[in-house]
């Protein structure tokens, strides 16, 4: 092939109507992954490993918050704000629905995580851990229900941070302070 008409095959070749870009790649490597801890360990094993690696996430995210705001923890007051602007920033589409000293309920209408999320709802404790954690050490402790998500085939997620242990169900998920913000108090 001459150098002319590898150029014009390239030129071809790149103004096809190809549907994959990098939103679409990181999607099916986060969907693949997903599926195949799903598959392999279970749903549960699979939201623990996921969990995890949320863990560590959301201490480094919530230090940069913490960090930016010249605070060593968040107030209950920004706390809320917080949550929706880091989701949002990762292409959530969050907002407050309620908010009173007992509980945060925050709607979402779209997932940061795109298409990957649909049936995969293990990658939902990304945002259950990072929640659960960062209102934990805000407030001494807090748990977290994924009452609806987009995972599990809702149009949206609702998704309600309890700051007290009032009214919590049987599978909620409870997060308590982490020892590196414990030693404000």
């Amino acid at each position: 092939m001459n150098t002319s008409t590898a150029e014009a095959s390239s030129k071809t070749i790149s103004s096809l109507d190809i549907a994959y870009d990098n939103h679409r790649l990181f999607d099916a490597l986060v969907a693949g992954m997903a599926d195949l801890l799903e598959k392999t360990a279970g749903l549960d094993d699979a939201s623990i490993f996921i969990g995890s690696i949320a863990t560590e996430l959301g201490a480094e995210i919530e230090k940069q918050y913490r960090t930016t705001l010249g605070r060593h923890r968040l107030s209950p007051e920004q706390l809320p704000l917080v949550l929706v602007d880091l989701a949002n920033r990762a292409g959530g589409a969050f907002f407050i629905m309620e908010e009173n000293e007992d509980r945060i309920v925050l709607g979402n209408g779209a997932c940061p995580l795109g298409d990957a999320v649909r049936n995969h709802p293990s990658l939902c404790m990304l945002t259950s851990n990072i929640f659960g954690r960062m209102a934990a050490n805000t407030v001494g402790s807090a748990a977290v229900d994924l009452e609806q998500t987009i995972a599990t085939g809702a149009a949206g997620c609702r998704v309600v941070i309890h700051l007290n242990r009032k009214g919590l169900r049987l599978d909620t998920t409870e997060y308590l302070r982490d020892d590196a913000t414990a030693d404000a108090d």
